[in-house]
């Protein structure tokens, strides 16, 4: 397989380099003529003062000569030119007129400093050195043609702020830009992910069809691998209800069977007869929680929303968690309701708080403890009880349909909602209602839910 993503990120680090480099050029094109200078070397240093004795030397003996006779008839070398810089600009003198090409009021700044090597884009001086020749004071500047070229010198002239900001500039571009480009798909699988793990099955990367790299070819293979998830999925909840379905037509048939059979049977059948029935309700019950979870899994339930005062649902679950609870030889402890209002189903909200409270009772060694709160425009539910708890492990299966962290997976024929479906149920009714739902140990297991005191329009059906 090609390395596209390596190749890719190869040429962006290449194309940063490149960029940087084009973009301060561009900026050296917009900059005035500008100078700079460094530090003359020994050598040129030596030659300099060589070149001052020269002239004095010359001066002595041709006294009759003026001094721009002397500097014209001098034998230089063809790349050397001298500049006698004077205060008064109309007394400073040239060796050749060749410097007239020359802006020589660049050098205005070296007067009276230490030699230095002057770099301009046309020339480079050497200089100042200075020298009193026949009652003038001058200042003697060595000029050399600039044989570098004219970008590179351009570049180089460039102060050393503008050279490091246009490459902090240029490299934060254009890396920002490659980082973005290289971590958008990596943030839609992320998200795509995330959302498939939460159970929503339609959750898809997305990512952009026109990439053809590594990145590219897994989105797309994330993509087929949720679709195949969410059909197989799908498939055995349509399943599982189809079954419960059809099951409720022979249950039903077999309970009234049960019925007539058992008013006609008497003594030991009479027993027999009981236990028929008792399991015939038993797994209609069950039946009857596997088709409301489908339902509210696949959108089908009806919801039907209106204002309830919180205080009026929940007191009557609460009466009946107390008198369960004396039943049991626990205690039951529940804060003060909420005289506040939410939007919601009654029947759905219902049915999720009680199996909640229920299945505290159940795993409760003493007591049971129910806070009710309203904040930031949320209900708060917290049902804490006293028992074992589940392992941390277990706490994100607690809402899978059929699981049970408890090792037996037979349920008292008495008791209801033992099949592993009542928290799965609560946390659907719940997740309808734009709310969440969530377990963690305290001592024994802490339920708290969330629920928005308004919906929105969009609610979940």
């Amino acid at each position: 397989m090609k390395r596209f993503l390596a190749i890719k990120v190869f040429l962006w680090f290449w194309l940063t380099v490149i960029s940087t480099l084009a973009i301060m050029v561009s900026v050296s094109f917009l900059q005035p003529d500008v100078l700079a200078s460094k530090d003359i070397s020994p050598p040129m240093l030596k030659n300099l003062f060589h070149m001052k004795k020269s002239l004095n030397r010359h001066i002595e003996r041709m006294p009759d000569k003026s001094l721009e006779e002397v500097l014209t008839h001098r034998r230089h070398g063809k790349r050397t030119k001298l500049y006698l810089k004077h205060s008064d600009p109309d007394k400073s003198l040239i060796s050749t007129p060749e410097l007239n090409q020359f802006d020589l009021t660049l050098l205005n700044f070296a007067v009276g400093e230490e030699p230095k090597v002057i770099n301009t884009e046309k020339y480079r001086a050497y200089g100042p050195v200075s020298m009193h020749v026949k009652q003038n004071n001058y200042q003697l500047f060595m000029i050399l043609d600039n044989r570098e070229g004219d970008l590179f010198l351009k570049v180089k002239l460039m102060p050393r702020w503008m050279k490091l900001t246009i490459l902090l500039f240029a490299s934060l571009v254009l890396s920002y830009w490659f980082a973005m480009g290289l971590l958008k798909p990596i943030k839609q699988l992320q998200q795509a992910a995330a959302k498939l793990a939460q159970g929503e099955l339609s959750a898809r990367a997305q990512v952009d069809n026109k990439r053809r790299d590594e990145l590219g070819q897994l989105g797309k293979d994330f993509d087929i691998m949720a679709s195949q998830l969410e059909t197989q999925v799908l498939s055995q909840k349509r399943l599982l209800a189809d079954i419960s379905h059809e099951l409720r037509s022979p249950l039903t048939r077999l309970q009234m069977a049960t019925g007539i059979a058992a008013g006609k049977v008497s003594g030991d059948l009479d027993s027999y007869m009981q236990r028929i029935e008792k399991e015939s309700h038993l797994l209609d019950h069950m039946l009857s929680d596997i088709l409301q979870l489908s339902r509210l899994e696949s959108g089908s339930s009806c919801v039907e929303l209106q204002p309830i005062c919180i205080a009026e649902l929940l007191e009557p679950i609460i009466s009946d968690a107390q008198f369960e609870s004396q039943q049991l030889n626990k205690q039951l402890y529940c804060s003060e309701l909420p005289e506040i209002s939410l939007v919601g189903d009654a029947v759905l909200l219902n049915r999720a708080i009680e199996n909640i409270i229920r299945n505290a009772l159940k795993y409760a060694t003493t007591k049971v403890t129910i806070q009710c709160n309203v904040v930031d425009e949320k209900f708060i539910l917290q049902v804490a009880d006293d028992g074992d708890g589940v392992s941390d492990e277990m706490l994100d299966k607690l809402c899978i349909p059929f699981y049970r962290a408890s090792q037996s997976r037979t349920p008292h024929i008495d008791q209801k909602g033992g099949f592993g479906l009542g928290l799965a149920i609560a946390q659907h009714a719940i997740k309808v209602h734009h709310g969440h739902i969530h377990f963690k140990n305290n001592q024994g297991l802490d339920v708290t839910l969330s629920i928005p005191l308004t919906q929105q329009n969009d609610l979940q059906q």
